[in-house]
């Protein structure tokens, strides 16, 4: 089942009561046309990056949808949205299906190394440790 979305940008002009009928009326004309799991994600108003049709803004509403459509079903979906008269823009896309990652590979463990071992090493360093003072730079005779 492939997945879908759907992006409109209606006519900033409206009432509130005319963006929700018309939203309502979007996921009726994608519901007729076998789409299933329909969301409306309501953006709103928003200025746009250049002018359409000689409005700065528009309202912008992304359907989210799936089904096993055909692309006569599509196309029809694209058809009733561009014959709307307060749509400014739209466009269908087909969102890729998920892939499915391996399980990521991790380090084993370095093996903990006995107490014993590290207890030598530690003592090792504290016997060849000598303390000097800064005037004792140069001498090596320590």
């Amino acid at each position: 089942m492939a997945k879908y979305e759907l992006v409109v940008i209606w006519d900033p002009y409206m009432s509130d009561d005319d963006y929700k009928f018309q939203v309502e009326k979007g996921k009726d004309q994608i519901a007729r046309r076998n789409g299933e799991d329909i969301v409306a994600d309501v953006w709103g108003k928003r200025v746009m990056a250049y002018e359409i049709n000689k409005k700065p803004e528009g309202y912008y509403v992304v359907y989210s949808f799936s089904g096993d459509l055909e692309n006569a079903q599509l196309q029809e979906i694209e058809r009733s949205f561009r014959l709307n008269e307060t749509v400014l823009r739209e466009m269908l896309v087909v969102l890729p299906k998920e892939k499915v990652g391996k399980p990521v590979k991790t380090r084993r463990p370095a093996p903990q190394r006995r107490a014993k071992e590290s207890a030598p090493a530690a003592e090792q360093v504290e016997k060849n440790f000598t303390v000097r003072s800064a005037g004792d730079a140069g001498n090596d005779s320590l």
